[in-house]
């Protein structure tokens, strides 16, 4: 077991005896020095920070880290110390709901940065739920949980974990090895859809958050989470309220630091589609990513349209083209790459890689309002 999980995990009995176990990281806990027994409807780890479940990761359910309440299948509720956090702009899974929780250990706090250098505490969790709504219409219908994903930062790298869930919705067992899981639902016209949905192997994991040949965490980050949420029944700036239950180790002003657009909301057009552009290819079209080579960059801070893709030919031509001559034409989407690969889920053409089954029509839709937005130049 590495030194730091010997250092924090306390004795789940211990737990229940000693109230003060929370703030006693690195100190055996032992009955001579607990503070009393807690009240019985009072959890003794409740808090900004939760403590950390006893054991050598990975653990062989998800139940053992003891993140959710579980009293009601239908609902993933999260424990004191399981902070939810929202992107500004998602990253495309087939139509999946998405539930996304950051876990810090005990008397830990992230080193905020301006960007997308956050520093995290060893032993940070990170976990994302993949689950489809029963009826998109109705948000009360309830939904089905497919997967969690889990990132834990152990000895100073990101390590992925991915959780199946089983059939009653009451716990997911770790899996390794993928799964093609068949799944219905009522779309928001009213139509019956079945289809399947890809649970990645585990070794897949790496094309997409690998970067710089480590590990990387996507979705939190400055610009993706400097966005208004409604939290407790109140808009709130997402940053400050992080701030507020603790995570960060200085207070971040949200008025003065960079943000993406949420591509579903009424901001400017291209700031919409560069958000899309980042949050679903830029793991891969930037420097030290996957798809380096290609010479793209879809970062959102990319300055230089032809860095992104206006005007630029194929690093390598063949059928993901699709004929086309480059990557954005500007003022023709129909003659633009990325619209093309967008547009497909034939695994030699599809953008992004990912084990997509589905087109995204509104990234489609959205990346080619913009192309066709721009002033009709000549390419070459």
């Amino acid at each position: 077991m590495p030194n730091f999980q010997t250092a924090v995990r306390t004795d789940r009995l211990a737990k229940k005896i000693a109230f003060t176990c929370c703030l006693a990281m690195g100190v055996t806990v032992g009955l001579t020095s607990c503070a009393g027994d807690p009240p019985e409807d009072q959890d003794p780890c409740a808090g900004t920070s939760r403590c950390v479940a006893e054991g050598e990761y990975p653990f062989a359910n998800l139940s053992d880290y003891d993140l959710f309440v579980r009293d009601d299948p239908g609902a993933l509720d999260p424990k004191d110390g399981v902070v939810v956090f929202e992107p500004a702009a998602p990253l495309w899974s087939d139509g999946a709901r998405k539930f996304r929780h950051i876990i810090l250990p005990e008397n830990t706090q992230i080193g905020f940065d301006e960007g997308e250098d956050w520093v995290w505490p060893e032993g940070t969790i990170i976990a994302k739920t993949f689950a489809f709504d029963h009826d998109l219409r109705d948000p009360g219908a309830g939904y089905r949980i497919i997967e969690t994903r889990l990132l834990i930062f152990e000895q100073g790298e990101w390590k992925p974990h991915v959780y199946l869930w089983n059939d009653e919705q009451t716990d997911a067992v770790l899996h390794k090895v993928g799964e093609r899981v068949d799944v219905a639902y009522t779309d928001k016209s009213g139509v019956e859809v079945s289809q399947q949905y890809i649970v990645p192997n585990l070794d897949k994991c790496g094309s997409c958050h690998e970067r710089d040949d480590a590990l990387q965490v996507l979705g939190p980050f400055t610009q993706q989470l400097n966005i208004q949420v409604e939290r407790d029944g109140q808009t709130v700036d997402q940053l400050t309220w992080l701030s507020d239950q603790g995570l960060f180790d200085t207070t971040p002003n949200p008025s003065v630091l960079a943000a993406l657009a949420r591509p579903e909301s009424q901001d400017p057009l291209a700031d919409r589609a560069r958000a899309y552009l980042h949050a679903n290819c830029a793991h891969c079209h930037r420097p030290g990513g996957g798809a380096n080579r290609s010479g793209i960059s879809f970062l959102a801070w990319e300055q230089d349209p032809y860095e992104y893709g206006v005007c630029k030919p194929p690093a390598a031509a063949g059928a993901g083209a699709g004929g086309n001559d480059y990557d954005i034409t500007p003022g023709f989407p129909d003659q633009s790459i990325v619209v093309f690969r967008m547009n497909s889920t034939v695994p030699d053409i599809k953008m992004p890689e990912l084990p997509n089954l589905v087109v995204d029509t509104f990234g489609v839709e959205l990346i080619s309002e913009w192309i066709a937005s721009m002033p009709p130049e000549p390419c070459g």
